[in-house]
Order: C-alpha cells, then sequence, then structure tokens
C-alpha cells in the first residue's frame, strides 16, 4: 500500500476515534455483540459504530479469555459491549436479564481457519504490542502442518493453543441461541459481498433508520483499503487485515484439512449441519469450490 497522504490519514484515522454524533440507539435494551476470533470483528464494530452512533466498549487483556462467563459483560451507557463470548447457560441468562438485544458474528468455517492460521504464523498484531511471539515457531513448519496444528491444537512452552473444535462449538452455540431468544447472526461473508444489505437487515434489527448518504459513507469507511488506512493511522500497522474476500481457503487448505474439519464437527459441534439449515445458514459449513460449485468432500452427519 502507498504511503498516504496527510489528508487521508487524518481521514483514516477518525474512522477508529470517538463519534461525534450523538448516539441513535435510543432503545432502553442493551446491545451485546459477540464475535468469533477471526471473523470480522473491527469490521463489524466500524459499521455499528457509525450506525448506532455508539462506541464499543473493549475488555483489556488482563480479562483473560473465559468467553463463557458472563462476568465480563458490562453495559455502560453510551456504549455496546463486544467481546468473544460464547453463549453459555451464564451468558444467556445474563442476556435474559438485561432485556440486551445479541448480534453473533460468524464466519465460513473454512476460511476462518486461514484467518487463525495467519494470525499465528504472521503474528498479525506485534507491532502493536499484542503479538504471540509465534511467528518463528511457524516458521520452523510447513503452511500444512501449521494449519493442522492449529486444527489440532497444542500445548507446549512456544504455542498453546486449544484447537479449532472449540470455535465449532461456538459457532453451534450462537445457533441454537438464535432459535431461543430474538438475535441478528451476521455472517461475515454475506457482509463483504453485500454490505448494503447486509448494513440495512442489520439497521432494521436494532429498529434505527439509516438515510442513503449514511449509508454510503459507510460503505465507503468499511472498504478493507480504508480500514487497513485507519488501523495505521490509529495504531501504526494495518497488518490485523490479511484479506477481505470469502472463498480464499481453498487456495490455502488440503484436502486432509477439510477431512480433518468434518471429524471435529462431528465431534464438537453435532448439531450445526441441522441449525444451519434450519436458519438459513448452510454457506457457512458449505466447502465448495467456487464456480465449479464441486464438493470437496461428502459431508458426514453424526447417527441420531
Amino acid at each position: 500500500m502507498s504511503k498516504a497522504t496527510d489528508s487521508s490519514v487524518g481521514f483514516a484515522a477518525g474512522l477508529f476515534c470517538k463519534r461525534n454524533t450523538a448516539p441513535r440507539y435510543h432503545l432502553p435494551e442493551p446491545l451485546f455483540v459477540a464475535t468469533v476470533f477471526k471473523s470480522g470483528t473491527k469490521l463489524l464494530e466500524h459499521i455499528l459504530e457509525k450506525l448506532t452512533g455508539l462506541s464499543a466498549h473493549h475488555l483489556g487483556m488482563e480479562v483473560g479469555s473465559d468467553y463463557e462467563s458472563a462476568d465480563p459483560i458490562i453495559f455502560e451507557n453510551g456504549k455496546f459491549f463486544i467481546w468473544h463470548n460464547v453463549p453459555s447457560n451464564a451468558v444467556k441468562a445474563r442476556i435474559r436479564k438485561e432485556k440486551a438485544k445479541p448480534i453473533f458474528l460468524i464466519r465460513n468455517i473454512f476460511d476462518l481457519l486461514v484467518s487463525q492460521y495467519f494470525h499465528f504464523a504472521d503474528d498479525v498484531d506485534a507491532a502493536i504490542g499484542h503479538g504471540t511471539g509465534t511467528a518463528g515457531y511457524f516458521a520452523e513448519m510447513g503452511q500444512e502442518e501449521g494449519i493442522s496444528l492449529v486444527l489440532c491444537g497444542a500445548t507446549s512452552e512456544r504455542f498453546n493453543w486449544h484447537g479449532y473444535g472449540y470455535y465449532l462449538r461456538q459457532i453451534q452455540e450462537m445457533l441454537q441461541f438464535a432459535k431461543e431468544y430474538p438475535c441478528h447472526i451476521v455472517i461475515y461473508d454475506r457482509l463483504v459481498l453485500n454490505k448494503r444489505h447486509e448494513i440495512k437487515q442489520l439497521a432494521d434489527f436494532l429498529e434505527i433508520k439509516v438515510s442513503s448518504n449514511a449509508l454510503n459513507e459507510m460503505l465507503d469507511s468499511s472498504t478493507l483499503g480504508a480500514m487497513r488506512e485507519a488501523r495505521v493511522a490509529s495504531v501504526g500497522s494495518g497488518k490485523h487485515f490479511r484479506k477481505g474476500a470469502p472463498g480464499d481457503h481453498v487456495n490455502v487448505l488440503a484436502q486432509h484439512h477439510y477431512h480433518m474439519i468434518n471429524h471435529l464437527m462431528t465431534v464438537y459441534s453435532p448439531m450445526i449441519w441441522t441449525l444451519c439449515e434450519d436458519l438459513g445458514f448452510s454457506d457457512i459449513i458449505a466447502p465448495t469450490l467456487p464456480a465449479t460449485n464441486k464438493q470437496l468432500f461428502t459431508t458426514i452427519t453424526p447417527n441420531t
């Protein structure tokens, strides 16, 4: 990316700064947002800030990573809560108690894996002081081995990771809760490919009227290039945003990776096939080749 001019940097920096507009989200219900790790959190956060006039309430690294605990959930005036929560019984009870409006961000599970792999292999947040320290470790192995490691998990002095099954279960629980309680599911892939429609759907869920000018501004400021420039202006590095186009998994994953994911689905998220079909979200588990629509493996659903 070419070096930004002073004016473009100023514009980009404004994308991540506190909003000057008054909040447009006036409903009494607090806004709860949970995203899967590497599912496009910053994109949704940016759109929600623009759409609602609220700012995001971020949790610090010191909170830890117990995403099934409801204790870290905080609802502040003028802000929406956003984290990587799993809809556990405790989290669901808190949402119901607060009468919160939940928004969940999920992603095609094959592209999600690729994004998680490169997060560790490239240590994308090292430049902003949030590095994983894993780039050297992954450089010692091939890409296929590294992806398999992310799938299976590992426990060592150099890499501690619970494996990919955790996120498959998280997605399953988000979908299940959407059948139990009024929720809005945002699919990253659909958001990127049909952003105007998806933002309108999000606005409808929040009962917000969005003008054509405001919508166009959201579209312009949420492109991959604009988000990268804003990230550079805000924290000094745009490496966090690798690619924006869905479907790249076919250029990265080997056939055995699809087989491994299929196995993990049967173990960790056996209801995900039915939930996706019932809710109309089958595209998040579709391992199809673009253009040919050729199935990469035969889906095996667990015995009932």
